[in-house]
């Protein structure tokens, strides 16, 4: 992996953290006319549309292993992620939704460790702990209701599914191309969501909303076809610890977001909260090398 290939998946993770902070608040939108599974089903539907020609005429190979890591991705990362974040943040705001999936990192920072498939270097470590405590000071635990509390438990487990989807989706993206993957989780994970959907299907088809509609093309286009690539090919360049890290700028992203298209509030500790959350993302992608390099210079 060379340096140049790491900056660039790491700039592809971020550009798919600012989409997904977008996204979020779309989705909270579109729960006010559709349900949990209309919304999911929706969204790969459209992706699927765009993915099924690049599949035909970009075929690889996949031993049986490799289809059973496929199948496990679009449960880990689809199915589930999908059913339980949107559930959960159907009882949350699209601020605090976001906020408690950005445990996210230290679930892959975790698995990844007792996985044996990262070395956690001190600005990696410091990087977590900074952005972590941005996240708490955004989120603020204490002033959770109990249905509130419930719905952050979906949110959690939400986080915990896409951790699960990110440690397994490492070993696939280093002997297969990365729109590939992401192809074939796309309809794998839409054919799984099918079931959940029954009837409402046909309802879907029938929306005149534009506003919804725009919104539903956004989440089924940027946050899915083109996030979920994006997401598979810098995680194919960078480690999945750093990848997560990246996803700590999605609730500032959301909050903003979510003032400006559905007026929730912004406070003072969100503003606090994701300038210390920026600056833990941003020490999170420094060289530790580096910085022994400058301080060697300094001091000599």
């Amino acid at each position: 992996m060379t340096k140049s290939n790491g900056t660039v998946g790491y700039i592809e993770l971020v550009l798919t953290s600012i989409i997904w902070g977008v996204t979020y608040v779309l989705m909270k939108y579109s729960l006010s006319f559709i349900d949990t599974q209309q919304i999911a089903f929706s969204r790969f539907l459209i992706a699927a549309i765009i993915f099924v020609p690049i599949l035909i005429f970009g075929r690889e190979r996949y031993t049986t292993r490799e289809i059973v890591k496929i199948i496990l991705l679009a449960l880990t990362g689809v199915l589930l992620y999908q059913l339980l974040f949107i559930q959960g943040e159907n009882g949350l705001t699209a601020g605090n939704a976001s906020f408690i999936v950005s445990f996210e990192p230290i679930f892959i920072a975790v698995l990844g460790l007792s996985l044996k498939r990262d070395r956690l270097a001190w600005t990696v470590v410091a990087g977590l702990v900074i952005s972590t405590i941005g996240m708490f000071i955004l989120l603020k635990p204490n002033s959770l209701t109990q249905p509130e509390l419930a719905s952050a438990v979906l949110v959690l487990l939400a986080a915990l599914s896409w951790a699960i989807f990110t440690i397994l989706g490492k070993d696939l993206l280093e002997k297969h191309n990365p729109l590939n993957v992401t192809g074939y989780v796309s309809v794998v994970g839409l054919i799984m969501l099918l079931p959940f959907v029954n009837s409402g299907i046909l309802s879907m088809f029938s929306i005149r909303n534009i506003y919804l509609i725009i919104a539903l093309l956004f989440i089924g286009v940027f946050a899915t076809f083109l996030g979920y690539w994006l997401w598979f090919d810098g995680l194919k360049k960078v480690k999945p610890v750093t990848a997560g890290s990246t996803l700590y700028i999605t609730p500032f992203v959301t909050v903003i977001s979510a003032s400006v298209l559905i007026s929730e509030p912004i406070s003072l500790a969100t503003v606090i909260g994701g300038i210390v959350i920026l600056a833990g993302l941003a020490l999170t992608g420094i060289n530790p090398s580096n910085v022994a390099r400058l301080y060697h210079k300094i001091i000599t």
